[in-house]
């Protein structure tokens, strides 16, 4: 039997690691019963007015609410249970506040052809969530989101980057598709390019601590 020793030498011994530190944690949820609740919300903005004049006209065109803030989620109790069962474990996942969660505003949009919805944040909630109820991957205009980029030392010096890194990336975005329930932090930068096509349906909720 032969022994070796560990040597202190090696040509692969790690000298240097760079971390990733301060991550922002966006979770994708999909709905389990999504045609259920997809027929439910279809049932329910057939009854409902068009809104046009929705107060947020200044971050987005091409944009219509269909009827009250949080009407759809008084309406629907199974469709409030969804998302914040959805917000819970984004939460368990991520920042594990000690705490219980509520709808501050919810909105269910339509968002025709040549639509977008600027980048935007929002103050006084802890989560947004968006609810892509009728979605098609291939027409409909995906969510990103961006790093913040208002600091007047950001970046430090603008350099051209050899390739796209996590590090150097200021615009980021994943695969998305319908049924699917996007949570992220408010106070990221988020919104989406122009929509090529019409009927894209989301409902949109910004979530507080109670």
């Amino acid at each position: 039997m032969t022994s070796s020793q560990l040597s202190d030498h090696l040509e692969d011994k790690v000298t240097q690691e760079t971390y990733g530190l301060f991550p922002v944690p966006i979770t994708r949820y999909s709905v389990p019963n999504h045609e259920d609740l997809k027929q439910q919300i279809l049932n329910w903005m057939s009854k409902q007015e068009l809104l046009t004049d929705h107060k947020r006209q200044a971050i987005c065109h091409n944009v219509l609410q269909v009827g009250p803030n949080n009407q759809l989620l008084n309406d629907i109790p199974d469709v409030a249970k969804t998302l914040l069962a959805a917000t819970t474990l984004h939460n368990n996942n991520s920042f594990k506040y000690n705490t219980q969660f509520s709808f501050s505003d919810s909105y269910l949009e339509i968002a025709n052809k040549d639509a977008i919805y600027a980048p935007h944040e929002h103050s006084n909630c802890l989560y947004s969530l968006t609810y892509l109820v009728n979605y098609n991957e291939d027409q409909h205009a995906y969510m990103k989101w961006r790093r913040n980029v208002a600091s007047h030392f950001y970046p430090v010096i603008q350099l051209d980057s050899q390739e796209l890194s996590p590090y150097n990336m200021t615009e980021a975005t994943f695969k998305q598709s319908e049924g699917d329930i996007l949570i992220y932090p408010s106070n990221i930068t988020h919104g989406y390019d122009s929509n090529p096509s019409d009927q894209r349906i989301t409902l949109t909720a910004n979530i507080v601590p109670i």
